[in-house]
């Protein structure tokens, strides 16, 4: 007796639950049916009890529905990938039908063929849900005269499927609403000003906002976008990109365009009429998509889909013209041929796009083109003069597209230093990204009380598990500022104490000497003997104070952000440098406003030590009078609160070829008498490093009293 298997009903559950994730994914996945099914127009609700999806593609036969539909795993579109409109299919696993598992308990399906009536289905899937039933056990039960309401059709047919779902599994939000929506919209091309063959109208009971036709938005992501109008005498380009918020505009004869695709030619007039162009250039990066949602793997469905030049005449899509299944008519222009010939990469200016990079279309009218005309089999249009200066229009557009690719690189390589991330910046987002991920564990929790106790013990524990790890990364993250600022508290006391160290040393040396005096007039002239005494007194206040200043650089109060009064972190810092100062004949002005701010003691310190130490640098090589002043004054900038410390001096000031390299790490314009850089190249990296990471800014120049270098710190009263 011969053996078979048999499917446990569970298992159909099983395959759709483990196979799609969430409720949105499996709404997805019936829209995705309704775009193989060639519809032009899919209806979407979303309502409090029920979810409804109707589309008006090819629907299903009763054959179809026996033979293809109630196999689970089969799927006709392994065999026939591209539907009869030319789409690429976009589900081949046969599991789309049990999505509606996902959505809801009771499923009702309503389906027509153009040649056979209307099918009714009723699905209970609760009736799955059983020990030991082989699934051919359950009879699916078929609605009496089902009533089908689909979108209309543009040839007045009526056909289409219609799916209503309820006793919902899971409930919608407006946040849910949302991630919907943004998913639908790469189903849709983003060319506007044409007949979309594809629409999906969208209501919903939670979003008001998102109750309306779906609009491409991963069209947001396009790398460079360039539009081009022909008035019947000019081409006026605007070129957009992700880089530079400003559009460029350029305006060109029709011989300069030509001249790109031929450079001797010399054509000044053309046979077509005024035109629309749109073309954008699509990157497969994940940078590109960053916080969108959007995976590269939705990139790339929707370059599928939409990818290549297309012509719209009067608003209806020519064909074969950009069309992804079309082998003759895809690649109009010739793209793949031309970057095949010369593969050169973006850092050349040779660089060229590949077809499938490119989503765009040109929009012309009859009337106005009357030159462009129908081929005799009225597929495509006759390859004639018009034709071809259009094709060489839309070509020299590309160019254009291309160089200013090339350009943006070059200016990027140019920037990359200024450019660049800091590490601050890397660990600041790194923390708005787990302050995000922490958010979103609470909306989980908030969900959590709907599941079973196994699944909620489980995933409380693996809540709590992120969230104890959150706290740990952040704490770390605190620590390595911390250890970041001490750092450069330390390497300002070493750069401090190589530029005074002259200064103490001398102190020391007079200390010893005025000890030495007092000793040998000690027994014959008190007089002398309390003079050197004295000395030897002002010469230790040097040295203490010196010790001090050392000392105080890395106390661990200083470490907290609090708020503290500015002018007193500054007085206190001058006045443990200013007996250094005062050595040299520099005179110290200091002009202080009054004002709190929020910040880190020790970071002040740090800037300000290392901006006078420079500064005394620059004031003792200089046979002028000696001075150093310093300014603090509230200012208000870019609409926020804040403060800036100014500090200038009578030096020689920064020569202009190096103000754009004095804050890199180890660069110094300090020279010595045998033309020697002696400076660490430090003192303003940290300076500038400091003020980057409270969201400052900081300003070099020259002072027009002092006639030396000036530097401007900004910095918010709060950070």
């Amino acid at each position: 007796m011969s053996k078979n298997f048999s499917i446990d009903a569970r298992l159909i559950l099983q395959l759709g639950r483990d196979s799609i994730k969430n409720h949105t994914t499996a709404l997805i996945e019936l829209i995705k049916n309704s775009y193989d099914a060639d519809a032009t127009k899919v209806e979407v609700e979303i309502k409090k009890d029920y979810i409804r999806i109707a589309d008006n593609g090819f629907g299903m036969s009763e054959q179809e529905i026996n033979d293809n539909w109630l196999i689970i795993g089969f799927s006709e579109k392994r065999a026939s990938k591209q539907s009869e409109k030319g789409r690429r299919k976009t589900g081949e696993k046969g599991i789309g039908r049990i999505a509606t598992d996902r959505l809801g308990k009771i499923v009702e399906i309503k389906t027509k063929s153009k040649k056979d009536n209307i099918q009714g289905l009723k699905i209970n899937w609760e009736q799955f849900d059983v020990e030991k039933t082989p699934i051919e056990n359950i009879e699916i039960e078929e609605i009496d005269n089902p009533i089908l309401t689909v979108p209309k059709r543009a040839d007045k047919e009526i056909s289409g499927t219609e799916i209503i779902i309820t006793e919902l599994r899971e409930q919608w939000d407006s946040s849910s609403i949302e991630e919907l929506y943004d998913e639908l919209s790469y189903f849709v091309t983003p060319l506007e000003n044409k007949k979309i063959d594809f629409e999906i109208d969208l209501k919903n009971d939670y979003d008001q906002s998102f109750s309306k036709k779906v609009s491409s938005t991963i069209n947001k992501f396009s790398e460079i976008d360039i539009d081009c109008v022909y008035d019947g005498n000019k081409l006026l380009f605007t070129i957009k990109d992700k880089y530079f918020k400003k559009p460029t505009t350029k305006i060109m004869e029709i011989n300069e365009i030509f001249q790109l695709v031929n450079s001797n030619s010399e054509t000044k007039t053309i046979d077509c009429g005024p035109f629309f162009l749109t073309i954008s250039l699509y990157i497969q990066k994940s940078s590109l998509l960053s916080g969108s949602g959007f995976k590269l793997t939705d990139l790339r469905d929707f370059l599928n889909n939409n990818s290549g030049i297309k012509i719209y005449r009067d608003d209806i899509v020519v064909k074969p013209y950009g069309f992804v299944n079309s082998s003759l008519g895809y690649d109009w222009l010739g793209l793949a041929e031309r970057k095949a010939r010369d593969p050169a990469g973006v850092s050349r200016d040779t660089y060229k796009v590949s077809p499938n990079q490119l989503v765009g279309g040109i929009f012309i009218k009859r009337d106005e083109n009357e030159n462009i005309k129908d081929s005799s089999n009225r597929e495509g249009l006759v390859e004639n003069a018009a034709f071809k200066e259009l094709q060489n229009i839309v070509l020299g557009t590309v160019i254009l597209l291309e160089s200013h690719r090339v350009n943006i690189i070059n200016t990027q390589k140019k920037e990359s230093k200024k450019n660049s991330t800091t590490k601050n910046e890397s660990i600041e987002h790194i923390t708005k990204e787990l302050k995000q991920v922490k958010s979103e564990l609470r909306n989980i929790e908030k969900k959590v009380v709907n599941l079973d106790e196994t699944s909620k013990t489980s995933l409380t524990k693996s809540i709590e598990t992120l969230d104890s790890a959150i706290i740990e990364t952040e704490e770390t993250f605190e620590k390595l500022f911390d250890e970041k600022r001490v750092l450069n508290a330390l390497a300002t006391l070493g750069i401090s104490s190589a530029v005074f160290g002259h200064e103490t040393e001398t102190a020391v040396s007079n200390f010893k000497l005025h000890l030495r005096n007092a000793k040998e007039y000690f027994d014959t002239d008190p007089e002398i003997t309390k003079q050197q005494l004295d000395k030897a007194y002002e010469q230790s206040k040097l040295i203490s104070g010196w010790g001090e200043f050392a000392l105080s650089r890395v106390e661990r109060e200083k470490r907290g952000k609090r708020k503290r009064k500015i002018s007193k972190i500054l007085n206190e810092s001058l006045d443990l440098i200013e007996p250094a100062l005062e050595a040299k004949s520099i005179q110290l002005i200091r002009e202080f406003e009054e004002l709190y701010a929020t910040t880190y003691t020790m970071d002040i310190e740090s800037i300000i030590i290392n901006l006078v130490t420079n500064a005394y640098t620059f004031c003792v090589n200089q046979d002028v009078k000696r001075k150093i002043r310093v300014n603090l004054e509230k200012v208000v900038f870019n609409k926020i609160a804040g403060y800036r410390i100014t500090v200038s001096d009578t030096g020689k000031g920064i020569p202009k070829e190096y103000e754009g390299r004095i804050f890199e790490p180890l660069f110094s314009t300090k020279i010595s008498g045998d033309k020697k850089h002696n400076g660490t190249g430090l003192g303003l990296t940290i300076v500038k490093s400091i003020v980057d990471e409270m969201k400052g800014t900081i300003e070099v120049g020259r002072d027009s009293k002092l006639k030396g270098a000036q530097f401007k710190i900004w910095l918010p009263i709060e950070i």
